[in-house]
């Protein structure tokens, strides 16, 4: 651990990667970023997140793959860059990916790390990207747990004590599927490097040594696997619009648990959003206003072109094919879900949802 430790310390003062070459790393066979042997446990540790409400990393991960990064939004350099990288990456991906992936960005700076301000910041680069915070004292505690060399606030020479940078560890800790960090990210990852590794913890695989001989990786076991969510969207595509007065989102979700009720739908990036039906009424066809969607036990909702879809007035910003966009559901009995619809070409839609709905 103590020479973990001096590493970090080195990574912190913003040393870049070199993988293979580091002592007590390894390389990840199949994968980019470097081995931690032993895996990390997800601390059970509860943040609190911009809106002032506890966060339990445990409980708000259960089934993601979560990376947790330690930084500050007055960066000049790591952060922003590691921020950037992974937001490029995710636009890529399919919605099965990004769907599986949370960015924890954890402030070291709460002082100047307000929530206004981690949100603005945060949402420059992905609006799902979540922002935390704690007490100093657990913070520091919670990063010597993972081998993370505590941040410290440094003030450059010249400087007045108001314009401080923060020393702080440069690696991005991923954890799988079941809960355990197998693998982090130094500074000087690419986004090649977030593009080969991310569909991989996505799909449960397991980093293993490049060194390693005989069979295949396997990956994590059903059993070790948390339970699926309760409510679990398999597809949220938004059709790309052609001005920003109106745009639709389609959505595959299925429910895994009890009996619940889709009850609400709104994005901070449009002026109003609401649930309509599209009815043929004669010739005529006309869209009717949706209260609620009823969702039975095992049963899945699909909100699809020519029917039901949540449409938006007055978006803030015309978004573009690769591009996300910021949704929120309300569900009477699950509680809220912000999710992130992938926008595609209206011609793309229909291929992407006949897949996403396959069982």
């Amino acid at each position: 651990m103590r020479r973990r430790f001096l590493l970090l310390v080195a990574l912190a003062a913003g040393l870049a990667c070199d993988r293979g070459a580091m002592p007590g790393r390894e390389a990840a066979s199949a994968f980019r970023g470097v081995l931690l042997t032993p895996p990390l446990e997800k601390p059970d540790f509860t943040f609190t997140d911009v809106n002032g409400q506890p966060w339990n990393l445990r409980v708000k991960t259960a089934g993601k793959v979560a990376l947790l990064f330690f930084g500050y939004t007055h960066c000049p350099d790591v952060c922003p860059l590691h921020a950037a990288n992974v937001a490029a990456v995710l636009r890529t991906m399919p919605f099965e990916v990004r769907d599986k992936v949370m960015f924890l960005f954890v402030t070291t700076d709460p002082a100047r790390d307000t929530p206004e301000r981690l949100k603005e910041w945060l949402a420059a680069f992905d609006p799902t990207f979540v922002g935390l915070t704690a007490p100093p004292e657990a913070l520091g505690q919670l990063q010597v747990s993972l081998g993370i060399a505590p941040a410290r606030i440094e003030i450059p020479p010249g400087a007045d004590s108001a314009n401080y940078l923060v020393g702080h560890g440069a690696q991005v800790i991923a954890f799988g599927l079941d809960d355990q960090a197998r693998i982090e990210y130094p500074f000087g990852i690419r986004q090649e490097d977030w593009a080969n590794d991310l569909p991989r913890l996505a799909r449960g695989e397991v980093p293993t040594s490049a060194a390693r001989t005989g069979p295949p990786p396997a990956t994590i076991g059903a059993a070790n696997i948390p339970e699926a969510p309760p409510i679990e969207v398999r597809a949220a595509l938004m059709a790309a619009p052609v001005s920003t007065s109106e745009a639709s989102i389609y959505l595959v979700v299925q429910n895994n648990g009890e009996a619940d009720t889709l009850t609400g739908v709104w994005s901070p990036d449009a002026a109003s959003a609401a649930m309509h039906a599209t009815r043929r009424d004669g010739g005529t066809m006309r869209m009717e206003h949706v209260a609620s969607l009823p969702l039975a036990p095992g049963a899945r909702l699909e909100l699809l072109p020519g029917g039901t879809h949540v449409m938006l007035m007055g978006l803030t910003r015309k978004p573009i094919a690769g591009e996300s966009f910021p949704l929120r559901l309300r569900f009477a009995r699950a509680g809220e879900y912000v999710i992130a619809p992938m926008v595609v070409a209206y011609a793309d839609l229909d291929a992407q949802l006949t897949a996403a709905r396959q069982p």
